[in-house]
């Protein structure tokens, strides 16, 4: 015999809390324990009933969805949380993932796919829907980058020769230009640009006056 699935929904919506017993009682491996409207009186019925499955709104007044999840993940962790949400804020997707949640469907998916995310994290899946694993990963991502330590660039050391043609290349030489003024071949001066490039991370010659122009080491030019 086929072991059903147990849920228990929390919703003050009575509508939607009725319709979701009755849809999901048609679905052959699930079976609805019991339902509350408030989040006190669900946490007295599900630590009785011991549901596998619990369905919260995030809203409800009183204990919302995050406090129930967080109660019930301290004194009754077996027991699954799915939060039906009603827009997709990675801040408040956060926050029920913290709290414990296991999964976290908006209210305007399809039942079928919330009998999907059920049978899911009953399996041991946490989920949530792409678009949302998205968000949730690049708030993820910048999380982890202001959690790392800000180390300050290392000052890029140029020679006498490179500061000598950053300053001639502001003047708006051409290399053939340059290499006349410095007594050097031309295919010297493009190495050298090449390396001042290189090392300052680069790539162009105005981009190179420009971070000359700001660390002042362009020499003034004489009248």
């Amino acid at each position: 015999m086929q072991k059903l699935i147990r849920v228990f929904i929390v919703d003050d919506n009575r509508l939607l809390r009725e319709g979701l017993v009755s849809m999901l009682a048609e679905q052959e491996d699930i079976i609805v324990i019991g339902a509350a409207a408030s989040g006190r009186k669900a946490l007295e019925q599900i630590k009785n009933l011991r549901p596998e499955i619990v369905l919260i709104d995030i809203g409800m007044p009183g204990k919302n969805g995050i406090e129930v999840t967080q109660e019930l993940r301290r004194d009754l962790p077996e027991a699954k949380v799915i939060i039906l949400g009603m827009v997709d804020l990675t801040g408040e997707i956060m926050a029920c993932i913290e709290a414990g949640a296991a999964g976290y469907v908006l209210k305007e998916a399809s039942f079928d796919y919330l009998v999907e995310t059920i049978r899911s994290v009953h399996c041991g899946e946490s989920v949530v829907s792409p678009q949302m694993a998205a968000s949730l990963f690049s708030r993820i991502a910048e999380l982890a980058a202001e959690r790392l330590p800000r180390i300050p660039p290392s000052p890029v050391k140029l020679t006498t020769r490179e500061l000598e043609i950053i300053n001639v290349i502001a003047e708006g030489l051409s290399n053939k230009e340059i290499a006349q003024r410095l007594s050097i071949e031309a295919q010297t001066v493009k190495n050298h640009i090449h390396n001042i490039l290189d090392k300052l991370h680069l790539h162009t010659r105005l981009e190179t006056v420009e971070y000359a122009r700001e660390r002042n080491l362009l020499k003034e030019k004489q009248e």
